[in-house]
């Protein structure tokens, strides 16, 4: 069966989804929607996939058509060219993981758009089911219209086609734990940030507290240039050096770290397996990107959240896990995710694992989701 796969972007060289180098790339590749892309195909068993973009159309028939749930719900998207799209696949389909984005949580901000409207129109009309990301996006649907509505959490959760429990590692009470952190150095006030500055001061804090209690501290910053220059060992040290002072001065740490804090431990990965493997070795992740600390706890680690939208609040809502907004008080992420009640977040991953693939059956889905 030829499925039609829509909006995605991820690449695959020698059976592995990657991506160029950054520095080289005439693209900036996104790691997690490379991870939310390669998590589908896998759990679709797709073989023989056609890729359509927003504004193009299939260039061969294809049989049903799955759309890679993003960020779609905000009043920046072309809606007219993902409505051409949706309209131009003689075919049934389906969005999986389909999110709204505000810098706060006011469900109603898309009410008078009728590009929005007319986009979840065409979900009511060509599936079974439409697969959101968390009550937030669910309540925005709900209110353009969309009926059949399944929250089932992003798609990625299960890259490996089960369903993940999390355990706190007892490494994590101990001083020589690994702890990793997850940085998005290039927070500005948009609809992705309701608090900037607040949120970068909260990432100098994170890397200060993991420096200072935990003996390993790798650092990921899933596709920025100054993480691929600093982790670059085939650069001159002055050009690793000067990489590392503009990501401390963006994040207003200069002076309270030292370049070397970051070239020590910076990380720069180039597939989904690599960073697989490299957070494999962390006992939990903290930090302020929804995919890179997702890539922990989907391999069974606690993992901690700093806040700062609308995305990152509903999935750390709709998981159950230990959070805070960047605007609060800071607070020991190790204590928190020791303290935290895993049992209830277990159970609203299986809830979550189930709905997806029930949601993948009710659409005419075959799917290698276990169970």
């Amino acid at each position: 069966m030829t499925i039609g796969l829509v909006h995605f972007n991820h690449t695959t060289t020698g059976g592995l989804t990657g991506w160029p180098a950054v520095r080289t790339a005439k693209w900036t590749p996104n790691y997690g929607d490379m991870l939310v892309g390669a998590s589908v195909v896998r759990q679709l068993k797709v073989q023989k996939g056609e890729r359509i973009h927003f504004g193009g159309a299939p260039r061969q028939p294809v049989e049903r058509a799955i759309i890679r749930g993003s960020t779609y719900l905000h009043d920046a998207l072309d809606f007219e060219k993902a409505n051409r799209t949706l309209d131009s696949i003689p075919a049934p389909l389906a969005i999986v993981g389909l999110g709204a984005q505000h810098p706060t949580l006011d469900p109603a901000f898309l009410d008078g758009h009728r590009g929005a409207r007319d986009f979840i129109a065409r979900l009511n009309e060509k599936s079974a089911s439409i697969s959101v990301r968390g009550a937030f996006s669910a309540a925005v649907v709900e209110r353009l219209g969309g009926r059949n509505i399944r929250i089932t959490g992003c798609p990625s959760l299960f890259y490996s086609l089960t369903c993940p429990a999390v355990r706190v590692p007892e490494m994590l009470r101990r001083p020589e734990r690994t702890v990793g952190v997850s940085i998005l150095s290039v927070l500005v006030a948009n609809m992705f940030c309701h608090a900037p500055r607040e949120g970068l001061e909260k990432h100098r804090l994170a890397i200060e507290w993991a420096i200072g209690n935990a003996v390993n501290v790798p650092i990921f910053e899933q596709g920025v240039l100054e993480e691929y220059d600093i982790a670059d060992q085939e650069l001159s040290f002055e050009e690793r050096l000067e990489a590392a002072r503009r990501m401390l001065a963006r994040i207003g740490a200069t002076g309270r770290l030292l370049p070397e804090d970051l070239m020590a431990r910076v990380v720069s990965v180039r597939n989904v397996e690599e960073w697989l493997a490299r957070v494999r070795e962390v006992d939990a992740m903290i930090g302020f990107r929804f995919h890179g600390n997702m890539i922990a706890l989907l391999q069974g680690k606690p993992c901690y959240y700093y806040t700062y939208d609308s995305r990152l609040k509903e999935f750390a809502d709709v998981y159950g896990l230990p959070q805070q907004d960047v605007t609060e008080p800071w607070v020991d992420p190790a204590a928190a995710m020791i303290s935290h009640d895993w049992d209830g977040t277990n159970a609203r991953i299986r809830t979550l694992f189930a709905e997806l693939k029930a949601f993948y059956a009710e659409n005419g889905f075959d799917h290698a989701l276990e169970g």
